[in-house]
This record gives C-alpha cells, sequence and structure tokens, in this order.
C-alpha cells in the first residue's frame, strides 16, 4: 500500500509543479497606464529678462537701455490629460495659470528715478510628448504663453505707472513625472519662456519717443497632480 502511495505522489508532483508555474505565469503586474485626465498644484522660481528701451533718451541724446529683469516666486494651478499609445509614447496637452511676486528695479538715470517692472500672472497651453518607462515619465512641452506686466516709475513724489500690458508668446520645456500611487504623480519641470516685445507710448518720455519692452523667462517648477 506504501509502495502505491508513494508512486502516485512521484507521478502527480511534476504535474502540480506545472499548474503552479502556469498560474504565476498568467497573472502578470500591470504597468502603469498614464491615459485620463488630471489636475494639480505647482510652485518654483522664475529668472526673468526684460529690457526697456527709450530711443534718445539718455544724455546727448543717446539710446537708453534699462535692465529691469523681474525675478521670484511662482505658484499656481494646472489641469491636463493623456494618453499612452500601444509602444509606451505618451501624446498630451495641459494648461497652466500661476500668480507670481517676480519684479525687478533698476535705476532710470534720465529721469532721476527708479523703474520697477512686475509680473502679476503667467499662464500657457502646451501639448506634451513623452515615454513611460512604467511609473516614469520624461516628457517635452511646448505652446502658446502669456502673462501681465506692469512697470512703474518710483521717485520722490510717488509712483506713476507707465505699462500695464498683457503680453503673448510662446513657451517650451520638458520635465519628468512619477506616479508613486496610482492616483498621485510628482513632477519637476523647466521652461523657457518668450513673451516678446510690447511698444510703448508714455508722455514721461516725450512725444513721438520710440520705446519698448520685452520680457523672457526661465523657470523651474515643482508640482503635485491628481490623475482622476
Amino acid at each position: 500500500m506504501k509502495s502505491i502511495l508513494l508512486a502516485t505522489a512521484i507521478i502527480l508532483a511534476p504535474a502540480g509543479i506545472a499548474s503552479a508555474a502556469d498560474i504565476g505565469e498568467s497573472s502578470p503586474v500591470a504597468a502603469y497606464d498614464w491615459s485620463g485626465l488630471y489636475a494639480g498644484v505647482h510652485f518654483g522660481y522664475v529668472a526673468g529678462k526684460s529690457n526697456l528701451f527709450i530711443a534718445g533718451a539718455g544724455v546727448g541724446g543717446t539710446d537708453v537701455n534699462v535692465p529691469l529683469d523681474p525675478s521670484g516666486f511662482i505658484g499656481g494651478v494646472h489641469i491636463g490629460a493623456n494618453q499612452e499609445l500601444a509602444n509606451g509614447f505618451v501624446l498630451g496637452a495641459e494648461a497652466d495659470i500661476a500668480y507670481s511676486n517676480a519684479d525687478g528695479l533698476d535705476t532710470f538715470t534720465g529721469a532721476g528715478a527708479l523703474l520697477k517692472g512686475e509680473v502679476k500672472w503667467s499662464g500657457s497651453a502646451r501639448l506634451r510628448a513623452g515615454y513611460a518607462f512604467d511609473r516614469t515619465l520624461p516628457y517635452i512641452t511646448a505652446g502658446v504663453a502669456a502673462a501681465k506686466y506692469e512697470v512703474t516709475v518710483i521717485a520722490n513724489s510717488g509712483s506713476i505707472p507707465i505699462h500695464d500690458e498683457t503680453y503673448l508668446g510662446w513657451t517650451v520645456g520638458a520635465g519628468v513625472e512619477h506616479a508613486f500611487t496610482d492616483k498621485w504623480i510628482a513632477r519637476v519641470e523647466y521652461r523657457y519662456t518668450d513673451f516678446g516685445k510690447k511698444d510703448m507710448s508714455v508722455p514721461l518720455f516725450g512725444p513721438g519717443t520710440v520705446s519698448n519692452l520685452d520680457l523672457k523667462s526661465h523657470d523651474l517648477r515643482f508640482g503635485l497632480s491628481y490623475k482622476f
């Protein structure tokens, strides 16, 4: 009897091992899916470059170039959507808006005063493209951008606003996202933005004076998103 039971166990053992292996092979761990809507918050630092050009306002009728370079911290919100393709590429679109305390000061020698430039807010609408390494997604992004930019003359008699315009330009950047849960995604992103140039018509500079102001920025942003 013992011999019969031992022989049966030897015959059935390989089949049992094979069945267990089949069960393990039929239950792989699913890869993370980046497809879907998401929204989140971000914060960071912006280093701006801005030059105020005034024709003939300097000593002896020379042109004046005043670097305002508004810089400071920013914080805002973003919303977007991704679609992951079968080959691992991820395509998406995103919009964001950020409020800032970015400002810059310089001396306006011709008027014996200070000039202060302030970026009140900035925003963008962009396309994104990346390649998913499971829960990690490096990506590039590009699109249109806008910003509200104000310039004030600060003198002993007080402050005089001389420029308050919404600039429109373009932005490009790159970043990395990581999904540390199925719903929560962290990111770090760099962006370069050229908001363009605006002509200025300010009586303070004299009638018919040619003047303009441009605005560019380098942003480093950190963010947290929730995937729906």
